[in-house]
């Protein structure tokens, strides 16, 4: 059922978590293989560059944390992994787990989840659907605009529930083009791919985001899936439409 019709926009920007995939995927997929994996990592990539500078990262990160077991990557591998197991089970239990070797670290794990078959992020089949629809029939440009990282969208779209949905996307942004809640962080990526913010349908869960993207001059779409999430939209921008999935949404 048509919920809102909006004029045709020469290209779409939306986020991955809670707009294109349940934002609990996370929570219920991403972290709990992260536990499972997190040792298995070294043993597939051992001796890969990547591998190495994960290990070096953060045998430094625990050499600068007063309190962390430490790592000595000059002993055989066994021994390595098992200390590296080790300041990995400490950091999350100390909530030390926010430093840029451990999130990269964490990052490079779900990637080679992914890379393995062992992930698959579960798109909403609403998004799959009118993705396609937009982007083939439609001629829609499509890009993702995340608080993420740009490199982890594009592969947690590489594989999906779905298939590779990068097939229908040209770019990918994330904070490094400035916070979401700024309407310069807009007006930036929208200059970035070459066009003009009326142009552009920005779809979002946020109210925020959804807010400072209409200040830059986007056309902007809350798509929120929850009926408390609605009346709690209403509330902080009732000057902005709101959709409960992407097949709402009709271009005229």
């Amino acid at each position: 059922m048509v919920q809102v019709k909006i004029q045709k926009p020469k290209l779409v920007l939306f986020d991955v978590s809670g707009t294109a995939a349940r934002e609990s995927f996370v929570e219920k997929i991403l972290l709990p293989y992260f536990k499972i994996a997190a040792r298995i990592y070294f043993d597939n990539n051992w001796g890969t560059a990547q591998c190495d500078e994960d290990m070096k990262a953060l045998a430094r990160a625990a050499a600068a944390q007063a309190e962390a077991p430490k790592i000595d990557l000059s002993m055989p591998k066994p021994q390595v992994i098992d200390a590296l197991q080790t300041y990995i089970d400490w950091a999350q239990e100390k909530l030390q787990d926010n430093t840029r070797a451990f999130s990269t670290y964490r990052f490079h794990v779900w990637f080679d989840g992914y890379d393995r078959g062992k992930l698959t992020t579960p798109v909403y089949s609403d998004v799959a659907v009118t993705i396609q629809k937009w982007r083939c029939d439609l001629n829609v440009r499509l890009y993702i605009l995340s608080n993420g990282w740009a490199e982890a969208t594009k592969k947690f779209m590489s594989k999906t529930s779905h298939g590779d949905l990068n097939l229908l996307i040209e770019g990918h942004f994330d904070t490094s083009s400035g916070p979401l809640t700024e309407p310069s962080t807009f007006k930036k990526v929208v200059e970035q791919i070459g066009a003009n913010t009326s142009d552009v349908l920005f779809l979002t869960k946020s109210p925020e985001e959804g807010k400072a993207a209409k200040d830059a001059g986007l056309n902007v779409i809350l798509v929120l899936t929850h009926r408390g999430s609605v009346d709690q939209a209403l509330q902080m921008c009732k000057d902005i439409p709101i959709a409960r999935t992407f097949t709402e949404i009709e271009f005229i």
